[in-house]
């Protein structure tokens, strides 16, 4: 079954909505997206409490450009290695439903930590993880990628939040933006017509 295309003003729209957003933007920030296809809905069926979101990355503002760095896998990214993305590629409003983007309470210095692990983490070629494993550093899937690096930017304070007693055990997407330590920036659903 093929999915109804979107036409191409609901995407032009979209992608206004995105450049508003990105003036809001902070490098450090959390960005979600809500993908249209079948293994969005798997992912969102892992999260806890909220199914809004399915997978997420983290922002860097560079040379005034708004990338994404985030892990995923399969036919997305044959490489299966953490991609750096520009935030309209990530978010693009043909292949999503809505996007939000958050922020945790992070000093600069924390910021600047949070930077050097996400670009060490890039430069190194960070595979997806295809187990979902949380126990393991050496690949890892997007909340877990996401999690990780706040939590080393932020000098472990963050560790309290991984969930070890239920399934999935580690971190969903929802863990991180239902996180108290984390605030909303903006929220935008992508006006599609069915």
């Amino acid at each position: 079954k093929q999915k109804p295309s979107v036409p191409s003003s609901l995407v032009a729209d979209g992608f206004r909505m995105l450049d508003s957003a990105k003036k809001l933007v902070q490098s450090g920030d959390v960005i979600f997206r809500d993908g249209d296809d079948d293994v969005s809905a798997a992912a969102r069926s892992m999260n806890r409490k909220d199914t809004s979101f399915s997978h997420c990355g983290l922002l860097q503002v560079e040379n005034d450009t708004v990338f994404v760095y985030h892990s995923i896998g399969g036919n997305y990214n044959p490489s299966q290695k953490l991609r750096r993305d520009p935030l309209d590629s990530f978010c693009n409003p043909a292949e999503n439903r809505s996007f939000g983007i958050y922020r945790f309470s992070l000093d600069s210095l924390q910021r600047y930590r949070l930077a050097e692990e996400v670009h060490r983490q890039y430069q190194a070629g960070l595979k997806f993880d295809l187990y979902f494993n949380y126990q393991s550093d050496d690949v890892m899937y997007c909340s877990e990628f996401v999690f990780k690096s706040l939590d080393k930017a932020a000098g472990g304070t963050y560790s309290r939040y991984v969930r070890t007693d239920t399934m999935p055990w580690g971190v969903t997407t929802d863990d991180i933006y239902l996180n108290e330590n984390c605030r909303l920036v903006e929220r935008r659903q992508f006006i599609r017509k069915n």
